[in-house]
């Protein structure tokens, strides 16, 4: 009975963390290469309020050093963000304008590599832009249509002008959707008035994972008061808060299985220590220590505790390796929950990280030393006559 509990609670939690970790680290790529990437250097106090005096020069630092000079950046691109009007011959409606190195940008992020309608921009696509296709569809525009912007740019210059919708983009993010206008760099600082700057320096790391540490790094390499950096964690709050709550609800549920799983360890401990009374009186009578009984009782649940540990990592590492070659598709209704949250989720994806292991195992292990405590030391307190007297 002891050697089962621990191993359906190792087993159990395992799968649990498995299905945890896969599927917010589903989440946390698609979100990530959707559109923030893993790091980005603003101005001070432009990702709470983004403006275009909030800019950058490209004289102002050796950008292309700065990305040589760090092994763990494999990719880095300018964009231009900026706001404006869009109108159609049927409709208008405000708009994000993002302008991108499109081939640098697509080493970095998906959002504008990979349309839904028509075709990524080119660097030579001057006058083309990519839309999203919630705006496409409040504009009742499609691609080869005509797009006029209408924007007020750099020092208040107002700029206008019409380009041609070369594709529709769906990032999983409703909010870009339905206002997101991509165009190329050059473009964008064209139509805002910013030729020779730029509002985002982008970068791409070996491990997003990383992207903490790797932005403090950057940071310090940079002048603090001049520059911001920024990991994607940072740039997105929600995601993070909304995992913590995850956890929260996970670690209580953890808390009261392990629970159970004590609880059960004491009272087999208890039942067994009980049945053997008459023969640990024996034991007693004929010389042994109280504390080599103790020690030979310990002994015995230590041997289930880690044959049951072994035997529950075996089963559940086979059973995680088995699940994370291949995701469970999700049903529609599970997929559109997801869209509504903002994320592109297609099936449950299991993780085969060593940590989720880790802690089934410590928790379990620490459980159960605590459970033998009480019937281990209720063992220096028999009396050999007592003991051989009981039935």
């Amino acid at each position: 009975m002891t050697i089962g509990a621990i191993l359906f609670a190792v087993l159990l939690i395992s799968l649990a963390n498995s299905v945890q970790y896969g599927t917010y680290g589903a989440m946390e790529v698609t979100v990530v290469r959707a559109f923030v990437s893993d790091i980005q250097i603003h101005r001070p106090g432009y990702a709470d309020e983004p403006t275009l005096t909030a800019s950058l020069t490209e004289q102002e630092q050796g950008w292309n050093d700065l990305a040589e000079s760090h092994s763990w950046i494999i990719a880095t691109s300018r964009r231009l963000s900026g706001y404006g009007l869009a109108s159609s011959d049927a409709s208008s409606s405000g708009v994000t304008i993002v302008g991108i190195e499109p081939e640098s940008e697509a080493r970095l992020t998906n959002f504008a590599s990979s349309p839904t309608a028509g075709r990524a921009l080119a660097p030579d696509d001057s006058g083309s832009v990519l839309i999203g296709d919630v705006l496409a569809g409040n504009l009742g525009v499609e691609t080869g249509d005509t797009l006029v912007l209408l924007t007020q740019g750099y020092q208040n210059v107002m700029g206008a002008d019409l380009y041609a919708i070369r594709g529709l983009m769906r990032t999983g993010n409703p909010d870009l959707d339905r206002a997101l206008v991509v165009m190329t760099l050059a473009d964008a600082q064209y139509l805002l008035s910013m030729e020779g700057r730029f509002t985002e320096y982008v970068v791409r790391t070996t491990d997003f994972h990383e992207a903490d540490r790797h932005a403090a790094e950057l940071q310090g390499a940079l002048p603090e008061y001049h520059y911001e950096v920024l990991p994607w964690r940072a740039m997105l709050p929600e995601l993070e808060q909304m995992r913590a709550l995850d956890d929260a609800g996970n670690y209580i549920f953890y808390f009261f299985l392990i629970l159970l799983i004590g609880f059960e360890i004491f009272n087999t401990t208890t039942m067994s220590m009980m049945e053997r009374v008459r023969e640990f009186g024996v034991m007693l009578s004929i010389g042994v220590k109280p504390r080599h009984v103790s020690m030979l009782v310990a002994m015995e649940l230590a041997i289930k505790v880690v044959l049951a540990l072994v035997i529950g990592f075996a089963v559940a590492f086979a059973a995680v390796y088995l699940l994370s070659q291949q995701p469970i598709p999700l049903s529609e209704s599970m997929r559109e929950m997801y869209d509504d949250f903002g994320f592109n989720v297609e099936g449950i994806v299991f993780s085969a990280r060593p940590v989720i292991f880790a802690f089934p195992m410590v928790a379990v292990a620490a459980v159960a030393l605590v459970s033998m405590v009480y019937p281990v030391l209720q063992m220096r307190r028999f009396s050999p006559v007592e003991a051989l007297r009981s039935q």
